[in-house]
């Protein structure tokens, strides 16, 4: 009689532990799912691909590009960027695909990001090693449509050079750092920092054992 009612407890303990197990593995399916949600709204990922697609279809030879801009609100503003000005029927089809009409913003601006991305190009092509500066960097803002090349030294006259090379509608000129690196501790640096520490510490043993061992020596 005894093995039965020691039995019951286990029986009943297993039945009332499986539905935590379920609600737990429910509950992070939810917070899974919850998460993914959020992200893809904070990137707009249906409206950008929806805003994409219609542009492709209708607008391709005008488009410039787009980004998220994070200034004003935190969850994002969708722009999509023109090269000219768009018809009211586009302007109105793409408020369509955000969730709110304030969420996405249409701008006009001078040169398409590809333009850009070729100006980055032709100025990478010509090196970096010039007589009386180094260019450290270049990188394409979309959001200010120029391509940004860092130098140094910077100042005017060397600025200037740049303006007259490659424009000054284009490219904006900056403080260029050089790069550094840190340095990497490799497995055989350790190993050998290791061997030196313990040869270190077996020559102090060894000089304590031999000052032992002469003291030792005096009371044999």
């Amino acid at each position: 009689m005894k093995s039965k009612f020691l039995i019951c407890p286990v029986i009943v303990g297993s039945v009332l532990l499986l539905p935590a197990v379920v609600f737990a593995e429910a509950d992070k399916e939810e917070l899974k799912r919850t998460t993914i949600e959020s992200e893809e709204g904070m990137n707009h990922t249906e409206t950008i691909e929806n805003a994409k697609q219609y542009i492709e279809e209708h607008l391709a030879d005008s488009f410039a590009g787009l980004y998220i801009d994070r200034e004003e609100k935190q969850s994002g503003i969708v722009v999509l960027m023109f090269i000219e000005p768009i018809a009211d029927e586009h302007r109105q089809a793409l408020k369509t695909f955000a969730e709110q009409p304030e969420d996405l913003e249409i701008r006009e601006v001078d040169y398409t990001e590809e333009q850009l991305i070729e100006k980055q190009k032709e100025i990478d092509g010509d090196g970096f090693e010039y007589d009386n500066f180094t260019i450290y960097h270049t990188g394409v803002d979309i959001i200010t449509g120029k391509v940004v090349v860092g130098i140094d030294p910077l100042n005017e006259e060397n600025v200037q050079y740049l303006h007259d090379k490659y424009g000054e509608e284009l490219v904006e000129i900056v403080e260029g750092e050089q790069a550094t690196t840190l340095e990497m501790k490799t497995m055989d640096n350790v190993m050998e920092n290791d061997k030196e520490v313990t040869t270190q510490q077996g020559e102090e043993r060894n000089f304590f054992q031999k000052i032992i061992d002469t003291i030792k020596g005096w009371f044999s």
